[in-house]
């Protein structure tokens, strides 16, 4: 199966002529007045996360964050899709404080887990974005292990993980070595049988640019070729996640029928 999907951001007849799917972001696309005509094409749910911090040690931020993904969770039920992507929503630290706790992080997993399981449906844990800059904030879920232990620890049968490729080359930047980063990438592709999504996108791990949460479409970064090959092989749902034009999503699909 390669089921891809893009964001509703294409034209109708667009989407219908290359047989591709959307993913409903909820809270965000789902809100502007053009939605309806995208309904039909929906293949993939993403819940919000603007705001959200299933860790906060503030009792009240940490209730507001888990009853905002249930709502989200509720509301993606008329959608016909069977696992719901959704970001790790954990903040550690903030300006160097601790304002989360990694126990409270996967204590509300769990209580989504359940909430979700309700529903007969899965939820796949994203890995998170490494930022680099200014930020002092610090997410849980950046590198490969971390992303692992979260969904080890969670230990839910309804819990699976959403591989996000722009992310991953984030947070490969760490390593000064371009080699090394080459070799880090694949190590998010350990335990394949988890991976039930996947955010495809090139990146540049080759420079330091790839320190940007780029989203390039598929064969215009330096992601290697053969990394691309093992994504495709995938038998998941797979979002083009790319702001661009029709013609550079139909270059993206020309890369993609060459693997």
């Amino acid at each position: 199966m390669n089921d891809l999907l893009v964001r509703p951001i294409h034209s109708i007849p667009f989407l219908t002529e290359h047989g591709l799917g959307v993913e409903a972001h909820l809270g965000r696309y789902d809100l502007l007045p053009t939605w309806p005509a995208y309904i039909p094409f929906v293949r993939g749910v993403h819940l919000p996360y603007s705001g959200c911090n299933l860790a906060a040690l503030d009792d009240a931020h940490r209730e507001r964050s888990i009853q905002t993904l249930k709502t989200a969770i509720d509301g993606a039920a008329p959608y016909p899709v069977d696992r719901l992507v959704m970001h790790i929503c954990g903040i550690e630290s903030d300006d160097g404080v601790v304002v989360g706790s990694y126990d409270r992080l996967i204590a509300a997993l769990q209580e989504l887990a359940s909430h979700t399981a309700s529903q007969g449906r899965t939820l796949c844990l994203e890995n998170t974005m490494l930022a680099w800059g200014a930020t002092t904030r610090k997410h849980w879920g950046t590198s490969r292990e971390e992303w692992h232990r979260i969904y080890r620890d969670t230990a839910r049968e309804n819990v699976k993980l959403t591989l996000d490729t722009s992310h991953a080359a984030t947070a490969v930047q760490v390593l000064n070595n371009p080699a090394d980063r080459t070799v880090a990438i694949w190590e998010f592709l350990d335990d394949k049988d988890a991976i039930w999504r996947v955010h495809w996108s090139d990146s540049m791990i080759g420079t330091e640019a790839g320190k940007r949460d780029m989203h390039l479409v598929p064969g215009t970064g330096d992601l290697p070729r053969d990394f691309h090959q093992a994504i495709n092989a995938l038998t998941v749902p797979k979002l083009l996640e790319q702001k661009c034009t029709e013609e550079e999503v139909c270059g993206g699909l020309r890369f993609i029928a060459t693997l």
